[in-house]
């Protein structure tokens, strides 16, 4: 399962991007040829070296003549309503370069020429839709089938071409992935890896049960208000599944089993029957626990969440400022 990232060709910080790495099997950042030391930050391209961060080239998916002049005329329309001062920001013009989006943007006065690096600076609004255009142009390829990630909240905003039910998809799959996997900012990629690696089936049983919620609400008046419900729901089953997971007594040692033979085997050698009897009943009752515990593991094995439950045991934060970060 891979999703692109927008708007940037870096990814946010860790606090933001670690949740995401434990659930996607990769993340593409949509961004045009180039060298990486110019385009990307160390830990994006650090990201990228242990392959979980991919470079998605916009003109093999984002190509629609058809349409290009239609966002042209609806970012004119939105100029008329625009103060003229406002933040600035900046587009790659390789992520743009093979629409007409810079020669039409250029000649109404929404980019400026590009600088000797290809970067194009306009108002952040201007590049703020030419990007969620492009993601979203992404998104609806056919045979892609993706998930599309932002930490901005213009991915909640109406961009042509996607239908509600998306748009609410892709900020409700953001939010619940926050909240249900808050994973500290400092866990090592190499223990991402691992965690990812050793539950591969949880973690297939926790994409669906998070796709059934992004979608189950609806998209009535009332869809999100029921979406956080259920999100409230989901996080207080995540804390169950916690404490008992943390209660489930440990699996015995070959040690154990052994100390608890030993005196069974010792009795009858001796013809010590009596004394035989109890430690057979010792034996039986460790092996009936642990009987108990493995029915009990395998009951919470089997929940959607426990993916989530074990990533807040092994690499949830582990210090109140990383929930500042």
């Amino acid at each position: 399962m891979d999703a692109p990232f927008y708007p940037t060709l870096s990814l946010p910080r860790s606090a933001w991007t670690n949740p995401n790495l434990l659930y996607f099997d990769k993340i593409g950042v949509i961004a045009p040829h180039g060298d990486e030391r110019e385009l990307f930050d160390g830990p994006t391209r650090v990201l990228m070296s242990h392959g979980l961060v991919d470079r998605v080239n916009p003109e093999q998916y984002a190509v629609d003549e058809a349409n290009d002049a239609i966002v042209v005329a609806h970012l004119h329309g939105i100029a008329q309503t625009r103060r003229p001062s406002g933040p600035r920001a900046r587009i790659h013009i390789g992520k743009i370069g093979y629409t007409s989006f810079p020669t039409e943007l250029r000649d109404l006065g929404f980019l400026s020429e590009p600088d000797p690096k290809g970067w194009l600076e306009g108002p952040a609004w201007v590049c703020d839709y030419v990007m969620s255009v492009l993601a979203t142009r992404i998104m609806n390829h056919p045979g892609l089938n993706l998930s599309l990630l932002t930490n901005q909240p213009f991915a909640n905003r109406v961009v042509a071409g996607v239908p509600p039910s998306r748009r609410s998809a892709v900020a409700r799959r953001v939010e619940a992935l926050a909240r249900l996997l808050p994973i500290g900012p400092d866990a090592e990629i190499d223990e991402i890896l691992r965690f990812r690696r050793r539950h591969e089936q949880e973690l297939k049983q926790f994409r669906r049960f998070v796709e059934q919620l992004v979608l189950r609400s609806g998209e009535g008046p009332d869809s999100q208000m029921d979406f956080e419900r259920r999100l409230r729901d989901a996080e207080r089953l995540r804390a169950d599944l916690v404490d008992a997971l943390r209660d489930l007594p440990s699996r015995p040692s070959p040690v154990d089993i052994g100390l608890a033979i030993a005196p069974v085997a010792a009795s009858i050698t001796e013809d010590a029957y009596y004394s035989a009897g109890a430690a057979v009943c010792g034996l039986a009752v460790l092996l009936y626990r642990q009987s108990e515990a493995y029915r009990r593991r395998r009951a919470i094995s089997s929940d959607k969440l426990v993916y989530a439950a074990l990533a807040e045991r092994k690499i949830a934060a582990r210090r109140a400022d990383d929930l500042l970060r």
